[in-house]
């Protein structure tokens, strides 16, 4: 049986610089964070960034470091970057509340169970 945990997704919109730390000299891009988790970002930028750089993500207040997961492009949005965040930005709503935050759902994965536990066979 697989433990419960926590699901919730949280949406936003907040302005924000990305700039890769891996690379100097390089001009920080600005974006839009469209989603926030504990452990991922996702921000919507102009220009795309490669799988596995490392970055750091600017807002008025905070900063968030992290590592680029996946890079789509929509053909009318731009890129949406997707970023695991560093264990020192594990976000938190309680030190970090972006503009227009928007809670989706949060709740608990059903457990699940093999059927032979589930029925006692």
């Amino acid at each position: 049986m697989r433990d419960s945990k926590p699901i919730s997704r949280q949406l936003c919109s907040e302005l924000v610089f990305i700039s890769r730390t891996d690379r100097s000299g390089r001009p920080a891009i600005l974006g839009n964070l469209e989603e926030i988790g504990e452990w991922c970002v996702e921000i919507l930028t102009d220009s795309s960034l490669p799988r596995a750089a490392t970055v750091r993500i600017v807002s008025k207040t905070h900063q968030l470091d992290g590592v680029v997961e996946n890079c789509r492009r929509d053909q009318s949005l731009g890129f949406f970057v997707k970023v695991k965040l560093a264990p020192q930005s594990r976000w938190s709503e309680q030190w970090f509340t972006p503009k227009h935050l928007l809670q989706l759902w949060s709740g608990t994965q059903p457990k699940v169970s093999t059927l032979k536990t589930a029925s006692g066979y």
